[in-house]
């Protein structure tokens, strides 16, 4: 039986000259976290990646402002994770998403998985 695909798509912040707990007071914004990385996941496991990206997007575009400040001091990056089809899968950036992750100086981490 073949497993169903998976994705995730998580907002993570390191901190750097900020503390974990500053980065969550400064966005305001419920996470994980450990003692070096600030983060959240976008949605749920069941959604399609398309949809987590979208996710990203907005709460990039909602918390823009503090996340600038943030990304001032602190690495930002968009780890996204995912299962692709057998045979040929893909991911797509829409080009807001880009600008808003430009902004801030992140990466974007591609982690795929497949046996």
């Amino acid at each position: 039986m073949e497993e169903e695909p998976w994705s995730k798509a998580t907002l993570r912040v390191w901190a750097g000259e900020m503390t974990v707990e500053e980065i969550g007071a400064a966005l305001k914004v419920g996470a994980e976290r450990s003692d070096r990385l600030w983060c959240v996941d976008a949605g749920g496991g069941d959604l399609h990646l398309d949809d987590l990206l979208k996710l990203v997007e907005a709460l990039l575009s909602e918390h823009r402002e503090s996340l600038v400040q943030v990304a001032a001091r602190c690495d930002v990056d968009l780890f996204v994770s995912w299962s692709p089809k057998s045979g040929q899968d893909s991911v797509c950036l829409g080009p807001n998403l880009i600008k808003l992750l430009g902004e801030l100086g992140a990466h974007v981490v591609m982690d795929t998985f497949t046996d």
